[in-house]
């Protein structure tokens, strides 16, 4: 209410810059080394940092970057790039550096990915893409295992020049797919195709590198002039950019704000160009005049699901995990839209997505939208799974076949289950069922908690399942996924490259998105044998199999997109770089700014334009 109260005593926000652009952030990066990208503010920074040999413009077409121009053979399989000449990098000070940009930049920054030792988490979504690639990856494993002992570590890195990628000269680099790919310039806007300049890495060392802004060289629109930890990054124009003329915004300003009330009223009062808006903000700015200037974004490929964890250190959740009648449950026992609400209190609708492939991203040659494949277009328009007597019945039956019908699991006994400093609790091997479901410290991610764990309770009873919530305060990934302290978590995955390979096939076993840490064979086969297929509509097919088997057998549930949210701002949309994949949509390059906020009804007239443009380009 105080809140409210302060937002109504501000007046409209003085006239701001139009070439400063000034946001928040929530998360704090480790580092901001650009090959290990797992959270949203490192992402905004190496997209406006770094650049590929190509780019999305603002329909989200291919267009050239690093590369100025590139070609392909008859089937796709070889990709050759021609770089500009005479772009340098430049330091954290924006000065030239002594190091031009060249073709061996990318064929470094990929041997630098392709090595098992710097651990880049997403790599196993392209291992089998180049011609060799997954031979050489697989033998530097076995070499550091101590499997392979008849080779020594460099026999092996020695082995990179049999990898699809080549060197032809100076300018020029030359990718070879191990199968006909012609979704390939989908991967290139991904981080792992990112240049890297070795005799800079060389010299500052691999395990400094990214740790400090001059610990860094940048090759893109903007360099980072500042990072403050837990503060501020800043990042400026690189004014030595060979597209300089269609970078507007001369500065970006990224400050460290956690609650979404403060980043309000700083937008109110001029010192932030835009901001997100929860449900609560929405409803409380509904009777002042801001309420004119409050819009949706667009829908992204970004998924949110639930990660429920099959090596749960909890053993009772451990015990019922396994059990599809109990996932079932789960599946249907979350209120999503309820859920939704507090993103978006008008339409919560509008935010569900059922499936794990995004719509309207990926077509096949007919133009027919992957989603809409049989099998899996029956999980698309589902809406809201939301069915509590349902819940109910697959729980019992979860109970009948894990308890001795008395209420005492199965195999488990009394103890203490020591998941600190995530949480801490006491089992006793009976129902009610303990789940440890954890959160980020923010205020809207502990909304979103308590308001689950109330449902789970009504739902099924106190006497069946007993939620515990639990808090991470800086990265999930390490603080919870990684040493397996969670049952219940949910997470957002960026889409990388057109392909359903891109997330399917990081959901097999031992997959760098499996954060549950499931297996099914069924599934992983599926999975390589869509790999095989070439001709999209009998690729899709197998893949959209794959994909409707883990959602009926309830592995993960994904439950909302991405984007399609509030915001107010002075941003002028679809003026910057637009795609479903890879970094994209953390591009600024080409983003205008008003002076003051923009009305909805005129963000609805350029959306309306903007999408009349892109039929028109699409031939509809």
């Amino acid at each position: 209410m105080v809140a409210v109260l302060v937002m109504l005593a501000v007046s409209f926000a003085a006239a701001q810059s139009t070439d400063r652009y000034r946001i928040t952030y929530e998360t704090e990066p480790k580092t901001l080394n650009y090959f290990y990208l797992i959270d949203n503010t490192s992402q905004r920074v190496a997209a406006n940092t770094q650049d590929h040999l190509v780019e999305n413009d603002r329909f989200g077409r291919f267009v050239p970057s690093l590369a100025e121009r590139w070609t392909t053979n008859e089937n796709a399989t070889v990709w050759t790039f021609y770089l500009r000449k005479g772009v340098k990098w430049v330091d954290h000070n924006g000065k030239v550096t002594e190091y031009e940009i060249t073709a061996d930049d990318f064929y470094e920054g990929f041997r630098y990915v392709a090595d098992p030792k710097n651990g880049i988490k997403n790599f196993g979504s392209i291992r089998s893409l180049l011609v060799g690639l997954a031979d050489y990856y697989k033998g530097l494993q076995d070499v550091d295992s101590g499997k392979d002992k008849n080779r020594t570590r460099q026999q092996v890195l020695d082995t990179f020049k049999n990898v699809g990628i080549r060197v032809i000269d100076k300018y020029t680099i030359e990718y070879t797919t191990a199968k006909p790919t012609p979704w390939f310039l989908t991967y290139l806007t991904m981080d792992l195709f990112f240049p890297v300049e070795k005799a800079f890495m060389d010299k500052v060392g691999a395990e400094n590198f990214g740790t400090a802004k001059d610990k860094l060289i940048f090759s893109g629109c903007y360099y980072i002039s500042d990072w403050q930890r837990d503060k501020v990054i800043v990042l400026k124009r690189n004014e030595n950019y060979w597209d300089k003329k269609n970078v507007f915004i001369k500065e970006i300003t990224m400050q460290k704000v956690s609650d979404p009330a403060i980043a309000l009223q700083m937008f109110q009062r001029g010192e932030l160009s835009s901001a997100g808006l929860n449900a609560d903000q929405v409803k409380g700015l509904q009777n002042t005049k801001w309420k004119d200037y409050i819009y949706m974004t667009d829908r992204s490929s970004v998924t949110f699901w639930w990660a429920l964890n099959f090596q749960s250190k909890n053993p009772e959740f451990a015990a019922f995990v396994k059990n599809v009648n109990f996932r079932k449950a789960l599946y249907y026992g979350i209120d999503h839209v309820k859920l939704l609400t507090l993103d978006e209190p008008l339409n919560p609708q509008n935010l569900l997505r059922t499936t794990i492939i995004p719509e309207e991203v990926i077509f096949d040659e007919k133009g027919k939208d992957y989603t809409d494949y049989p099998g899996l277009k029956e999980f698309k328009n589902a809406g809201n799974t939301f069915n509590a007597k349902l819940a109910k019945e697959y729980f019992m039956k979860a109970v009948a076949e894990l308890t001795d019908g008395k209420g005492t699991i199965k195999g488990v006994s009394a103890q203490a289950v020591d998941l600190k400093p995530v949480a801490q609790f006491n089992i006793d091997g009976k129902l009610p069922l303990q789940i440890l479901v954890i959160h980020a410290t923010s205020s809207s991610d502990t909304k979103f908690a308590l308001l689950l764990q109330a449902m789970l309770k009504d739902v099924f009873g106190p006497e069946n399942i007993e939620v515990v919530l639990g808090q991470y305060v800086d990265d999930q990934y390490d603080e919870v996924i990684a040493p397996q302290k969670f049952d219940m978590a949910y997470d957002s995955f960026r889409f990388a490259y057109g392909d359903p390979l891109a997330q399917l096939g990081r959901l097999i076993t031992g997959g760098a998105v499996n954060d549950g840490g499931w297996s099914d064979p069924e599934f992983d086969a599926l999975v390589a044998e869509a790999d095989k297929k070439i001709k999209l509509s009998e690729r899709y097919a197998i893949f959209a199999k794959a994909e409707a088997l883990i959602l009926d057998r309830a592995y993960i549930i994904p439950f909302r997109c991405g984007g399609s949210a509030y915001a107010i701002g002075n941003v002028v949309p679809y003026t910057y770089p637009r795609s479903g994949f890879g970094v994209t949509r953390f591009k600024y390059k080409g983003m205008k700014l008003e002076s003051k906020p923009l009305l909805a009804s005129r963000v609805e007239e350029i959306r309306r334009q903007f999408y009349a443009d892109l039929e028109k380009l699409q031939g509809k």
